[in-house]
């Protein structure tokens, strides 16, 4: 027997970025609080898993990479997901007492093989990215307890835990989550940071307020206290009157997703123009914003693309536009995209979002039909904005 966090397993780096499916149904949550008694009374020789940590890893990759090419990999998985794999109903149990670990078995074995291989296959196309040679049979499994003393696992353990014995629960999967995963030594299991919920076909998607939240998270994680007030008054505009609004992977047509966009290019605004001014994120109005994204609208002037523009304002704000690491200009390149011209043939083809994802986002925010939905106003006690 051995101890699972043992130097051969220990991460010399990290975190790093894996898709999980995380457990927040009740029923497991019992399954596995039915040993917690047997565990506990083992102290710190075991590492008991706590409920809010309880997951089956669908995928890691095992290496440090760039927020630029976390960005791409959480991004092309996603895709995947809504269009290739489908929700799945799964059994947990019964429980196995391993050489370092006591896991918890899964099945059908099969879909999940299927989803493993298609987030695989994904992964793989992102450049970069190395993944671990997979093994001839994927082995589906969640984890209760991690060994922290090779003494543990002995026959009396062995009997103990099959003694317990409780009923295999039914549990219906719906998304994969993308997290930056941690490996808690001191504690004795993994833990992490959470990037972002990947809907799998054909289910409930997430909503605006959700991806929002996400994001924020992000920028408050990993960048500056301005970039974070710049997300978070970004996210109090918008997720008020757009919050429930939900976002389709992959459909053309405008939905959610141009609330999300239009959100984070508001966010970049609100940011570029306190650098700019000195002023409080706060007190930013809602003309500022509309003459930093068009200032010759309406004179007839012709002025360069906002992408291009944008992209030379950060730059002389100090951020470099082909730094992988650097979080506004990696949320920046992601609202780079441009959609394309639909086929004028296609019946809804007026519907289609066409030309950059972050100015058609914003302008959807800022659209009169919006303006009771979207109240950038100004600090309290303070006069709103005209």
């Amino acid at each position: 027997m051995e101890t699972f966090f043992s130097p051969r397993r220990t991460w010399p780096d990290g975190p790093y970025l894996h898709f999980l499916i995380t457990f927040d149904d009740p029923q497991y949550r019992c399954f596995v609080d039915a040993h917690r008694p047997l565990l506990a009374s083992y102290g710190d020789r075991l590492g008991a898993v706590p409920p809010q940590w309880l997951h089956s890893t669908v995928q890691g990759v095992h290496h440090p990479l760039s927020r630029e090419q976390v960005e791409q990999a959480v991004e092309a998985v996603r895709h995947t997901l809504a269009w290739d794999v489908g929700p799945m109903s799964v059994q947990l149990g019964p429980v196995w007492p391993g050489p370092s670990a006591v896991t918890v078995a899964m099945y059908p074995e099969q879909q999940l093989a299927h989803l493993n291989a298609k987030v695989r296959e994904t992964l793989s196309k992102v450049d970069g990215i190395r993944l671990r040679e997979a093994d001839e049979r994927f082995w589906p499994h969640s984890t209760a307890a991690y060994y922290r003393s090779p003494d543990v696992h002995d026959a009396k353990f062995n009997r103990s835990v099959r003694a317990v014995r409780p009923d295999r629960v039914d549990v219906t999967v719906q998304r994969v989550d993308a997290v930056y995963l941690h490996q808690d030594v001191e504690r004795g299991y993994y833990r992490w940071d959470h990037l972002a919920s990947l809907p799998l076909c054909g289910t409930p998607r997430i909503t605006v307020k959700e991806r929002l939240d996400e994001l924020c998270q992000q920028a408050a994680r990993e960048g500056s206290d301005l970039w974070r007030e710049a997300w978070e008054r970004a996210v109090a505009v918008v997720e008020p009157g757009l919050g429930r609004e939900e976002i389709s992977v992959g459909v053309p047509y405008r939905t959610g997703a141009a609330y999300a966009d239009g959100a984070g290019t508001l966010a970049i605004a609100f940011y570029m123009l306190a650098r700019e001014t000195g002023a409080a994120i706060s007190s930013i109005t809602r003309q500022q914003v509309e003459d930093l994204a068009w200032p010759y609208k309406g004179t007839g002037l012709s002025t360069p693309p906002l992408s291009k523009r944008w992209t030379a304002l950060l730059e002389a704000l100090g951020h470099r536009a082909d730094d992988p690491d650097d979080p506004v200009m990696v949320r920046w390149r992601a609202l780079c995209y441009d959609h394309p011209e639909p086929d004028p043939d296609y019946d809804d083809a007026s519907t289609y979002r066409v030309g950059h994802a972050g100015e058609t986002g914003l302008q959807v925010l800022l659209a009169p039909f919006n303006r009771e939905r979207v109240r950038i106003e100004r600090l309290p006690g303070l006069a709103e904005e005209p």
